[in-house]
């Protein structure tokens, strides 16, 4: 009898006792719901402040597309071959404009090179590697992938981001010679000179004027005070030069439509300020071999924009995705 009641005093505790086990059992995973649910809640956070932007698309031109993540490791690469850019704010965000640049010209290349009868095969885009990698054409396959990995390593890019890079290089290349091919031997020339201040020169550029206006010498005045050296020294002249041979359009419009003896007043522009003057035109002149190199380049550069029409081009580079490529690479 003694052991009925023990044991029927066992199950009551064993009884009493389940209640309590499930309640600590039940609290213990409310707590680690709410650490789980707090974790997931950090980690969504840092998702969606810090991987989603990333796998934004900035820039898509027909089928190739951008995001914010190549552009940042495309920033990195050009930052580690030209260091200027990270030594003032300025050249900070000219690294942005020139990368975003670089690629949508790239996309370009890529997207309509195909228009001009130009190819890259893949034959030549390994010996491309090959020759990067100083490697014969009897290499091995093992030591091709060594080179791809080491350039790829070096780049800082994806090897997809690298090949792509690489493929739009060698368009480059081949639609430069194209535009060669075409390049006339004459084309119409200007022969002009100028002064040149900064951008936060306006006085300066006011003084220039003054003094050419009461009469004093040009060379003389360029001398001075213009800030382009090369021209300065030679009291502003510029030699023969055709359209697409200016770094300001606004100094090129003006001599190409001025006559002999014209003279500019204040140009302004995002470059700077600029007084120019016509010396002498010709519609017929022969090129020589520097410019013809400019009008290859500016033939090539024509096309390459009119491909804004007939591409279809999305560029979604906010401000926001400036300053966050800008802190995440600097």
């Amino acid at each position: 009898m003694a052991k009925r009641t023990s044991k029927a005093a066992q199950e009551g505790r064993a009884a009493h006792a389940d209640p309590e086990r499930w309640n600590r059992r039940l609290i213990i995973g409310l707590i680690v719901a709410v650490i789980l649910g707090a974790v997931g809640l950090i980690g969504f956070g840092w998702y969606q402040t810090q991987i989603k932007p990333l796998d934004k698309t900035v820039l898509r031109v027909g089928e190739t597309e951008f995001n914010l993540a190549h552009v940042e490791r495309r920033m990195r690469d050009l930052l580690e071959q030209n260091p200027v850019y990270g030594q003032s704010q300025q050249n900070a965000l000219l690294l942005v404009d020139v990368v975003f640049q670089e690629l949508e010209r790239e996309a370009k290349l890529i997207e309509a090179a195909g228009d001009l009868d130009i190819t890259v095969t893949n034959d030549e885009l390994n010996a491309e590697i090959r020759q990067r990698g100083n490697l014969s054409e009897e290499t091995t396959d093992s030591d091709f992938a060594a080179a791809l990995n080491q350039q790829v390593s070096t780049s800082g890019l994806r090897e997809n981001e690298y090949l792509q890079m690489l493929r739009a290089d060698l368009l480059e290349q081949k639609v430069n010679t194209h535009f060669t091919e075409l390049a006339p031997e004459r084309e119409a020339q200007v022969l002009g000179r100028w002064i040149v201040l900064n951008a936060d020169e306006q006085e300066e550029a006011e003084e220039a004027l003054q003094r050419l206006e009461a009469g004093e010498d040009f060379a003389a005045v360029a001398g001075d005070l213009s800030t382009d050296t090369t021209s300065a020294d030679q009291g502003g002249d510029l030699g023969w030069r055709t359209r697409g041979g200016f770094f300001d359009r606004a100094a090129e419009d003006f001599l190409f439509d001025a006559e002999p003896g014209e003279r500019s007043e204040i140009i302004s522009t995002h470059s700077g300020f600029f007084i120019v003057e016509l010396v002498d035109q010709d519609d017929d002149r022969e090129l020589d071999d520097f410019q013809q190199q400019v009008v290859v380049a500016r033939e090539m550069n024509d096309w390459l924009n009119s491909l804004d029409v007939t591409l279809d081009i999305s560029r979604d580079f906010a401000d926001e995705d400036r300053i966050r490529a800008l802190n995440d690479v600097l």
